[in-house]
């Protein structure tokens, strides 16, 4: 893995197999729920329908989800009250987040999020160690239509010549 906290992540656990699992937190799972209500609810009509999504699409989407409350959790650090708001807390969650959506749609970009979330706690080398990953990774990514699809709304790019810059390779 390429973190490595002593404090754990909510809803991620490492066995003494080295395996990890994960289990969405109640957090994690409204921010799921809401993003696929309001897309169901904004179909034609106003009646709810059965609906079928593609298992990689439902994926993808999860992970969408969980992006965007690790968003929102760091958002927060940043307006808030420090002395209502735990902000190691808060990225904590942001990044146990991240790694979900990395597991569940394994985007290159979701690990430069990660080593982002890893930089603000302060974990240098881990954070070093997942913008290098994002960038070996990024480098051999072949995206399926749904990848482009989840991607359509980030500036790749920018993301290669952040991570290049925290790395020294620009």
């Amino acid at each position: 893995m390429w973190f490595k906290r002593k404090q754990g992540l909510p809803g991620i656990h490492q066995h003494r197999s080295g395996q990890v699992s994960f289990m969405l937190t109640g957090e994690e799972q409204a921010e799921i729920d809401s993003l696929f209500r309001m897309m169901q609810e904004s179909g034609e009509g106003t009646e709810l329908r059965t609906w079928y999504i593609h298992p990689e699409a439902h994926k993808a989407m999860t992970a969408w989800a969980l992006i965007s409350y690790a968003r929102s959790q760091v958002t927060l650090t940043g307006m808030a009250d420090e002395a209502v708001v735990d902000k190691d807390l808060c990225f904590r969650k942001a990044l146990a987040a991240a790694s979900k959506a990395f597991s569940l749609h394994p985007l290159p970009i979701y690990m430069f999020d990660a080593a982002c979330i890893l930089e603000m706690l302060g974990e240098m080398a881990s954070a070093r160690d997942a913008f290098t990953s994002f960038l070996e990774s990024q480098r051999k990514f072949q995206p399926s239509d749904v990848d482009k699809i989840a991607l359509s709304r980030r500036n790749v790019e920018a993301a290669i010549t952040e991570a290049q810059l925290a790395l020294g390779r620009r």
